[in-house]
């Protein structure tokens, strides 16, 4: 999952400052993994604090979040730190980088490369942490992040990442299918690039519905018209229903023959645009 990491420049050793410390109990550290076609979760409760969590969305890349209700920042910086394990007796502290920090901040987030380094130090048995400067507090707020049990849990993980859905949203809420003239049949281009957004609704349960809208050229009679804004649409919504398995409740049509033309008519190529199905999918 990972790529080699190589050593930052900005890489520096400092000395733990006094603060208010905050980390799971080495006795009683659990991993939680949460596991979703779209998302990998692999996070851990700190008591007292909130939670910190590394995630992993389709196509993005991975973070480190560290997330608190009671103990939102001042404006200031904070600093993403590797901290030795507790039984090395050593308080010096790797710092990774620091980031700005506004008033009532309640998510510190390291991404990408650095969240891949903290990860790293994780396998490594480093205790990534972050500090920062606390409204709730009269000291600096310290974060860590425990190893305890983590190699299982970082399996299951590892092994959700991959399987993780290879579309995003914004890879399937738009669509148009465009026809010869007087033609509503499906090209085989056309039904895998409708399998694709099927595929993607049954995994992502935010979507509401897919609007599915029929459209024609202003050329040709309206009694024929009609009838093949109808048939682009209801061949599209066959498909999905049939062959992909979409649930009919999901899908909703209309249809607008030539009144809603994307192109001006009077033109061979604006009437090719014309002749057409969009298809939307809505959250």
């Amino acid at each position: 999952m990972l790529n080699t990491l190589v050593t930052l420049t900005l890489t520096l050793f400092i000395s733990f400052a006094q603060a208010e410390l905050f980390q799971a109990p080495i006795t009683d550290t659990h991993w939680q993994v949460i596991e979703s076609p779209l998302e990998c979760i692999l996070r851990q409760e700190i008591k007292g604090y909130g939670n910190a969590k590394f995630k992993h969305k389709s196509q993005g890349e991975l973070q480190l979040i560290f997330s608190t209700k009671m103990y939102p920042s001042t404006q200031s910086n904070a600093s993403f730190e590797i901290a030795q394990a507790p039984w090395q007796n050593s308080d010096e502290r790797q710092k990774l980088i620091s980031t700005p920090t506004l008033n009532n901040q309640t998510q510190f987030i390291l991404n990408g490369h650095f969240a891949e380094l903290a990860l790293t130090h994780i396998q490594e048995g480093h205790f990534p942490a972050v500090r920062y400067r606390s409204q709730s507090a009269s000291e600096d707020i310290s974060v860590l992040l425990s190893t305890v049990h983590f190699r299982d849990s970082h399996m299951a993980f590892q092994q959700c990442i991959e399987n993780l859905h290879p579309d995003v949203y914004n890879d399937v809420r738009k669509l148009t299918v465009y026809y010869g003239l007087e033609e509503y049949e499906l090209s085989d281009s056309n039904k895998k690039a409708l399998t694709r957004i099927a595929d993607y609704v049954k995994v992502d349960d935010s979507i509401r519905r897919v609007d599915i809208s029929g459209h024609t050229d202003s050329h040709g009679r309206k009694r024929l018209n009609i009838p093949l804004s109808e048939a682009r649409v209801l061949t599209i919504k066959k498909f999905l229903v049939e062959t992909c398995e979409l649930p009919e409740s999901l899908i909703t049509t209309s249809y607008h023959r030539e009144f809603k033309p994307a192109a001006r008519n009077k033109t061979k190529q604006g009437r090719a645009l014309n002749r057409r199905t969009e298809i939307e999918v809505l959250r």
